[in-house]
């Protein structure tokens, strides 16, 4: 039960890069159908906030030294 979580730079990068891709095509598919604006605004907000981060995860190991 002891299992350590693997997370390297890629595999979150990779995570919120999905993430954004998801909410982007929900937030288009919200809108498509007319569904709630606030579904509309929920997905809107996880991709400003999944997009912040990829950027700053991006900007933080850009400077890491690579083997």
């Amino acid at each position: 039960m002891d299992k350590e979580l693997n997370l390297s730079p890629t595999r979150n990068r990779t995570l919120l890069a999905v993430v954004l891709a998801c909410s982007l095509m929900g937030n288009v598919a919200t809108q498509a159908f007319g569904l709630s604006l606030y579904v509309s605004a929920a997905f809107g907000l996880v991709a400003i906030a999944s997009g912040i981060a990829l950027f700053s995860s991006y900007r933080k190991n850009r400077e890491a030294p690579r083997n």
